[in-house]
């Protein structure tokens, strides 16, 4: 990453680099997805790996929860030196990770809509030197319903993702005045990552192709921001076990030490689950 780079993601809260990941590094990746889905149509529901969800009777895949755990494929990626070098410059050196996801867009308007949040409404800290890596396992055009981000907004407000005394994970688009036409879409080939900070305002739209667009997510922080609550669907809690949570560092030495930073901060609480679909499940705000 050049100083260009570092630049432009400190004025816009997000970066693209284009073929970060090799096509090899990519085809064994998928390789492995397609086993692992193999593998668990053969477990019963109690052992399932992956997060479905029903529509008309139809059981589709929408997540496979901390693939970091589940393969050390994913594993060696979260580690991966070109991300790392990146993540380490833009997050002041020192890099905890956070946790990972492969989310799967569903073709369909009743799976296919990730609404607008920021990430930092489900899991503020101390500082926010927190962001999102994603990695495009499959070539990602407009048609493929790809994140879209408003650039800039991790330097405004935080924006009410409550409704009616309840943590939802999404903002009133209309209530907050918020302009999508200044919105960006992150496309890419397949091997594109994509960044983004953790307060940068960011959903995505429809899948109108007819295949389940793949999105491999890790989530990094600096060791000196420190979580003030606990988000189950993420890190370890370092109130039950500090030391699994030290083994999390990757680059930097243990603090007790927090950097305290002056920025908007709400607690992501009441909360009736800890799935971002599941929260957003709300038609209308």
């Amino acid at each position: 990453m050049n100083m260009k780079d570092e630049i432009f993601y400190k004025k816009n809260g997000y970066l693209i680099k284009k073929n970060l990941i090799s096509k090899n590094d990519v085809l064994e990746i998928n390789k492995k997805i397609k086993y692992l889905i193999k593998k668990d149509n053969s477990l019963s529901n109690k052992h399932k790996k992956f997060e479905y969800k029903k529509i008309n009777g139809i059981s589709h895949i929408v997540r496979l929860k901390n693939p970091v755990a589940q393969d050390k494929i994913f594993f060696n990626l979260s580690r991966n030196k070109k991300i790392i070098s990146i993540v380490s410059k833009l997050l002041r050196g020192t890099i905890r990770f956070h946790h990972s996801k492969l989310n799967f867009k569903l073709p369909t308007s009743q799976g296919g809509t990730v609404h607008w949040h920021q990430d930092w409404s489900f899991y503020p800290h101390t500082n926010d030197d927190l962001l999102a890596v994603g990695i495009y396992l499959e070539d990602c055009d407009e048609i493929n319903g790809p994140l879209k981000i408003l650039p800039g907004t991790h330097k405004k407000k935080l924006y009410d993702h409550h409704h009616e005394g309840s943590f939802v994970g999404m903002i009133n688009l209309k209530k907050e005045n918020i302009n999508l036409r200044k919105s960006v879409s992150l496309t890419g080939k397949a091997g594109t990552v994509t960044f983004h900070h953790v307060r940068t305002l960011h959903g995505s739209g429809l899948n109108l192709t007819t295949n389940k667009r793949p999105l491999l997510l890790f989530n990094y922080s600096a060791v000196d921001a420190w979580p003030l609550t606990y988000d189950k669907g993420s890190s370890e809690d370092p109130n039950s076990n500090l030391n699994n949570y030290n083994k999390l560092i990757i680059r930097g030495s243990p603090t007790l030490f927090p950097r305290i930073k002056k920025i908007p901060i709400k607690i992501p609480l009441p909360r009736k689950s800890d799935s971002l679909y599941d929260l957003q499940k709300i038609k209308k705000i």
